[in-house]
């Protein structure tokens, strides 16, 4: 799973990160230390893996219908964004191709008058100048200039007919590149299409399921129960992160960027935080209503440290900032890094969707420092 990947790219991060020089002494001991520490942590979050693990295998029959198709979503969505990006490629091939054909035909026809031209001067003075200079053999010198002048001009005009030659080739193969790209073009426009078909068919299905859960979730104990058990497990995962990373001080935290940073996606946000939720649970965080597809941003540099589907919160992305900060963003469509890789600030990490049970894409965003959560309105603006 890519948390437990995670766990593996942190352990590589560290060993390498520890000094290399085999002759010193300490070298060895620092080492052994190193690895034994990476031992307890990886045995650390496996147990509070499997405790997760646990707690997936209560879902009921409609929540596991969920999770699994809104994990399918997500591979549609990121190959649908894959394949736009594609065409904007070759459209961007396609119009460079077709300037140069426009370029290429303007010097084709200047190139086409200059040896008209040349065709046409040299056959009015052939006429008249060198054949009454050959028929004058007293002016030897002046023919003999004149045969020189005239050898010059023959020699240009061929070197013209050559440039017209290769001008002629090079619109050859533009034409044909350009019909190349053209198909291309083609072919990913109908990948689009059909990758646009499935996902909305998805989309539907999605929408049936949630009427369907929202059915299964109608009595208030039950929904009280269901948030409850959301929040633990969220808990429990982001305990699980902090564990690992508290050894990690690469990244230098959020403090400095307190109220510079922006809102990870554009949209309308609802300022939730510490108000109250069905049952008196709280929110730790804020929703930010947007349209599906919205890109989600990386409010600051950051590594992913977790990047899967969790009970309430659909596909969660958890970013770890240094220095015991956090961020989380939740109800994704999609998530575009791996766990393990290093995003930068603005970045866009996932896309705006509704998984996670909401009947309206928005997305959901928290700040930690140190497991806490803050109320996000103070740190980005």
């Amino acid at each position: 799973m890519k948390f437990l990947l995670s766990l593996t790219l942190l352990m590589a991060a560290l060993i390498l990160a520890a000094p290399s020089f085999a002759w010193q002494d300490d070298v060895a001991a620092e080492r052994e230390q190193t690895e034994r520490r990476l031992q307890q942590l990886a045995a650390e979050i496996a147990a509070r893996q499997a405790a997760i693990a646990e707690r997936q295998q209560d879902l009921s029959l409609t929540q596991q219908q969920l999770r699994q198709l809104e994990l399918q979503m997500s591979t549609v969505a990121s190959e649908l964004q894959q394949t736009q990006t594609a065409i904007a490629a070759t459209e961007g091939r396609l119009q460079q191709l077709k300037t140069e054909q426009q370029q290429l035909e303007r010097e084709y026809a200047q190139q086409q008058a200059r040896l008209a031209q040349q065709i046409q001067a040299a056959y009015k003075m052939g006429e008249h100048d060198l054949l009454k200079l050959l028929l004058n053999q007293q002016q030897s010198n002046q023919v003999e200039r004149m045969l020189g002048y005239y050898g010059y001009l023959n020699r240009a005009r061929l070197q013209q007919l050559d440039q017209v030659n290769q001008t002629a080739a090079d619109l050859d193969q533009v034409a044909q590149a350009l019909t190349a790209e053209q198909a291309t073009l083609q072919e990913q426009a109908n990948t689009q299409r059909r990758q646009q078909g499935v996902l909305r068919e998805q989309s539907q299905s999605q929408q049936e399921l949630l009427k369907r859960l929202q059915r299964e979730q109608q009595a208030d104990t039950q929904r009280i129960t269901a948030l409850k058990r959301d929040q633990e497990a969220l808990e429990q995962v982001l305990e699980g992160l902090l564990a690992a990373l508290r050894d990690e001080p690469q990244l230098l935290g959020l403090k400095p960027l307190q109220g510079k940073m922006l809102w990870p996606a554009e949209g309308r946000v609802r300022r939730l935080f510490a108000t109250e939720r069905s049952g008196g649970v709280p929110w730790r965080g804020v929703i930010i209503e947007a349209a599906e597809g919205t890109p989600v941003k990386a409010i600051a540099d950051g590594r992913v440290i977790f990047a899967n589907w969790l009970r309430g919160y659909g596909l969660v992305l958890v970013l770890d900032h240094g220095e015991g900060y956090m961020s989380l963003y939740g109800h994704n469509q999609t998530i575009v890094p791996d766990v393990g890789q290093t995003v930068r600030q603005g970045e866009t990490v996932a896309l705006v969707g509704q998984s996670g049970g909401q009947t309206e894409p928005s997305l959901y965003f928290e700040i930690r420092i140190k497991g806490d959560a803050v109320n996000p309105t103070r740190w980005v603006r």
